[in-house]
């Protein structure tokens, strides 16, 4: 009997896995996030119709790579990156959801040559992203399995075009990009046999449509998230996780030619823990850079930390 309960735990817990998920980190230096894996690492769950949550990321950027060389920053450059995003996912049928994700964006950047400095700042609503997702999952509880997959758009929300003093903000300061985007998505899961601990696959394809007013179009980016749960922690209540991410882009485009000092690999290390009081649950989550290969100098992150608050009552 026990081992039937433990297993019910783990399945149970293998679904509430698939909630939490880090915010991607900005595109080139310090950009805006042009889509996130939030509420994307979970699958279909049928015993939640309605689940709402809203959380909130810091990300601060104070080194500068090249290729994978730290290397000083010519013009001094600092930024910060707030992220707050509130996302709703409603199952429309058995099997089948929708995921609406609408960000709201802080950012800033320093420079600081000799004695002469500049500050640039931006906030606004960000890119929005809709995704409808399918469960190929077995129709049981107990399997020690799952799999889904999804498609979706990221759509212009975001103004891109915002000025002080008459004079254009840089583009990775803008909330938006002001361009279509493409969305492909898979997930994942297995639990183990003796129900410890499970495992979690998330990845996520955006491919731009078009470039925006001024002939500029971000490059095609892949997000991979692969979790590991311990599910047999004494305090039930509490669900200590660890993550690492992929996230991998190609050279953004100016008028059709490779724009400089775009592009890259970038690997982290996520650690977190839940905690779990039905219907609500709310996770704090570290990030921290293990490896980093870009193309061209760029600023890139040193740390980050998500918090995080989701609610779903069950019918």
């Amino acid at each position: 009997m026990w081992q039937y309960h433990r297993r019910a735990l783990a399945a149970l817990w293998c679904v509430i896995s698939l909630w939490w998920s880090p915010p991607a980190l900005s595109q080139a230096c310090c950009g805006p996030p042009t889509v996130s894996l939030a509420g994307a690492e979970r699958g279909v769950d049928p015993t939640a119709p309605l689940t709402i949550s809203v959380s909130y990321s810091f990300t601060h950027f104070t080194r500068t790579a090249n290729g994978t060389a730290t290397i000083p920053d010519p013009l001094g450059r600092r930024a910060l990156s707030h992220l707050w995003r509130a996302e709703a996912e409603l199952v429309l049928h058995p099997g089948w959801s929708v995921l609406v994700s609408l960000p709201l964006t802080f950012k800033e950047r320093r420079l600081q040559i000799d004695t002469l400095a500049e500050v640039y700042r931006a906030a606004g609503l960000g890119d929005a992203m809709a995704l409808l997702k399918h469960d190929l999952s077995p129709r049981s509880l107990l399997s020690p399995w799952s799999i889904a997959l999804g498609t979706g758009f990221k759509a212009p929300t975001g103004p891109s075009d915002l000025e002080r003093n008459g004079v254009r903000l840089p583009r990775d300061i803008q909330p938006g990009t002001g361009t279509w985007e493409a969305l492909a998505w898979g997930l994942i899961a297995a639990t183990s046999s003796d129900a410890l601990f499970s495992l979690v696959l998330s990845t996520m394809v955006r491919v731009p449509l078009h470039a925006n007013a001024l002939g500029y179009q971000t490059g095609t980016e892949l997000q991979a998230l692969l979790v590991g749960n311990w599910l047999d922690c004494p305090a039930t209540w509490l669900l200590p996780g660890l993550a690492l991410r992929l996230r991998m882009t190609t050279p953004d485009y100016l008028n059709g030619q490779p724009f400089p000092a775009t592009g890259g690999i970038w690997v982290d290390v996520l650690p977190a823990l839940t905690v779990l009081a039905e219907p609500f649950a709310a996770r704090l989550q570290g990030t921290v850079p293990v490896f980093r290969r870009t193309r061209g100098p760029q600023l890139v992150h040193t740390w980050g930390i998500t918090a995080e608050s989701r609610w779903s009552p069950k019918p």
